[in-house]
């Protein structure tokens, strides 16, 4: 079992992060999905992105049973967010093609993300920092790995897809390889909400979560 950590958040808040070593049959077997079906249930074609599928789900799974909860599988609202299947609680999840990252939360809405620190980001900053943000992170690719993450936390806590990175989602300014942050949603030029995210560092990866 590739899990590099668990946390938990609160009582009943963890999160999980999964490095994929295994294989596909791996994945398969702790899932209980059948090889005929995977590309089904996936909705990809792709064998790396049908590893990575797998793998989201096995680090989702594993953290609802850390939860003493029965994993019956992840389905997707009218919005296309997933939630868990027959149990009350929340779930957010996200995977690159070396991790998978999920945060379980029997008691209230919750967003992750996971991105790799790279110079792609520098190139479309200008979409998704204000310009404030732009000039607090200046040439800094951590930094932008940070905002990048922390409001594609907060979009994936807000679940209504409606929202742009650039003119509704804030992070307040940071001090150097920061442990938690500040980021506000405004919607209509009004603060709808205001929250707390914890950052982890992995290799060259960021790793943001609500709180």
């Amino acid at each position: 079992m590739a899990t590099i950590f668990s946390k938990n958040i609160s009582e009943n808040c963890i999160i999980s992060l999964w490095k994929i070593e295994e294989d596909t049959d791996f994945f398969l077997k702790y899932l209980d999905i059948k090889e005929e079906n995977l590309e089904a249930c996936s909705k990809a074609t792709h064998p790396i992105k049908q590893l990575e599928w797998l793998a989201s789900r096995t680090c989702v799974k594993y953290t609802v049973e850390l939860l003493e909860q029965s994993y019956q599988g992840i389905e997707k609202d009218e919005h296309n967010n997933p939630y868990l299947s027959k149990i009350q609680g929340f779930v957010s999840l996200s995977h690159t093609s070396n991790y998978a990252v999920a945060i379980v939360s029997l008691e209230e809405e919750v967003g992750i993300d996971i991105e790799k620190i790279s110079h792609k980001l520098s190139r479309v900053a200008h979409k998704f920092l204000s310009e404030p943000e732009r000039l607090h992170a200046g040439d800094d690719l951590l930094k932008m790995c940070i905002y990048w993450c922390a409001k594609e936390s907060l979009y994936k806590w807000y679940g209504k897809k409606n929202l742009s990175f650039k003119d509704n989602i804030f992070i307040e300014p940071f001090e150097e390889n920061p442990m938690r942050i500040t980021g506000e949603i405004f919607i209509d030029g009004v603060l709808k909400t205001e929250h707390q995210l914890e950052v982890f560092y992995v290799d060259d990866y960021v790793i943001t979560a609500t709180v």
